[in-house]
């Protein structure tokens, strides 16, 4: 287009004929278009030295649209300048143009300057005015800023209907820096107001936002909107909706969502309950208020699932009390729960932390008895239990027979064996560190030392 245009004034100026202002402002708009920066401002020149021709504020937006496309904003300023000397105003296109250049920038403060410039000039910012800054604060890293411009274009009766796709923008900004009210307002308005289907990674981003500040209707949204758009139902869209109301201290609610999990088809899993077991922590009334909450579901004829029963007792056995932990685990039956492999490992662990084997060997055969297999943690657990007593050989028993299916022994476990080894000044501990290092696990310094 820009050659089109030269060959024209060519012909013009063939003919001897005088440029008039259209011709000018045609010329400017093919240099801007083709970000000719030397052709635009010499054009521009030409016309501010012509005795016949006056610039108009079209021919001045037009040079400033040009130097927005360059990054020219030392020139948009000096343009600015000649413009109100030229006793035009400017226009909301001309500051328009300018934002853009100001913002292409990353000058910010500058652009805030500028809308507030406007607005102190009878001038409202349009829908592109707010659109350019509230993008350049999302590039710049400030969310709320953004969030406040959008409120701001709002009043002004013109964000949705200009550019509704700033919602989404703005909303995955803020649910990213952890600002729940921003990214919930944005959320109302994008998906509930507007019909907007954010992707999967702005779903699981605002699902992470409704978990922590709890938030369990927002995550419920989320999770429908994705079911909705597609997509199968996964662990972790579940695990936030799980901890929004572990924060919003419903437990019962909690519990309630692993099985709708198991019965949409998704297995509740160690991850899911991290939130229930790190609110219970060591708190035994809150351990006992959350058992008794699995006793009100089991009288409400609703399921009890074994993983909001693991998580009871495996805090029960984070108390170190054995004595719960075995209590707690005879009660699978009542609550119609049908104890797994981490039951077991649970119990095993209050068995270890209190040096009860005998406790440890009957947990072990009940598991085989309910035709459960034994898991490496199951392995790990009974070698860690055998290393507390006086004779520790049946560790060696579980070594091999870890090994006999294939599996490599974790390097705690080694680890573990060794320093009993070492305390009996067993010889074995030279054999232990040999098998370590066959498997390529290093020898830390402290275990070296164990053998005085």
């Amino acid at each position: 287009r820009l050659q089109e245009i030269l060959d024209i004034v060519g012909e013009i100026k063939q003919q001897n004929l005088k440029f008039d202002l259209n011709t000018y402002n045609s010329l400017l708009t093919a240099y801007a278009q083709a970000r000719d920066i030397s052709g635009l401002l010499k054009t521009f020149e030409e016309m501010q030295q012509s005795t016949d021709i006056k610039a108009n504020l079209d021919s001045y937006n037009t040079v400033m649209e040009g130097l927005a496309l360059s990054g020219q904003i030392s020139r948009q300023a000096e343009v600015m300048d000649a413009l109100k000397e030229s006793n035009l105003s400017p226009s909301v296109a001309t500051y328009t143009h300018w934002l853009r250049g100001v913002c292409n920038a990353q000058q910010l403060e500058h652009a805030l300057d500028l809308l507030d410039e406007m607005k102190e000039a009878g001038l409202t910012p349009n829908s592109a005015c707010f659109s350019i800054v509230i993008s350049a604060c999302l590039q710049l890293g400030d969310p709320e800023t953004a969030f406040t411009l959008l409120k701001d274009a709002e009043q002004a009766g013109m964000a949705a209907a200009g550019h509704p796709r700033i919602y989404m923008d703005v909303m995955r900004a803020t649910a990213s820096g952890d600002k729940y009210e921003m990214a919930a307002y944005c959320w109302d308005k994008a998906v509930n107001s507007l019909g907007m289907r954010p992707d999967e990674g702005t779903c699981l981003s605002v699902l992470g936002v409704a978990a922590k500040h709890g938030d369990p209707k927002l995550a419920t949204m989320v999770i429908r909107l994705l079911s909705t758009n597609g997509y199968p139902y996964k662990e972790h869209y579940f695990a936030p909706l799980v901890e929004s109301f572990v924060a919003k201290k419903d437990l019962k609610s909690a519990f309630n969502v692993l099985d709708i999990m198991r019965v949409s088809g998704v297995a509740p899993t160690a991850r899911t309950t991290m939130p229930i077991r790190e609110s219970l922590g060591k708190n035994v009334q809150a351990i006992d208020d959350a058992y008794f909450i699995l006793e009100e579901l089991k009288k409400e004829g609703r399921t009890v699932d074994v993983t909001a029963f693991n998580a009871v007792v495996e805090m029960c056995a984070e108390l170190g009390d054995l004595q719960r932990t075995v209590a707690t685990y005879r009660e699978a039956k009542n609550l119609g729960v049908t104890p797994d492999v981490d039951t077991y490992n649970c119990v095993l662990e209050a068995c270890v932390q209190a040096k009860t084997k005998g406790m440890g060997n009957v947990v072990i055969s009940e598991m085989k008895k309910a035709g459960i297999m034994p898991n490496i943690e199951t392995y790990v657990k009974m070698i860690a239990l055998e290393c507390t007593q006086a004779n520790y050989e049946g560790a060696f028993s579980y070594l091999e027979e870890m090994k006999g299916y294939g599996v490599i022994p974790p390097q705690s476990t080694y680890e573990t064996l060794a320093h009993r080894l070492a305390r009996a000044k067993d010889p074995r501990f030279h054999l232990a560190l040999e098998e370590m290092e066959t498997f390529g696990y290093p020898i830390r310094p402290n275990l070296s030392a164990a053998w005085k």
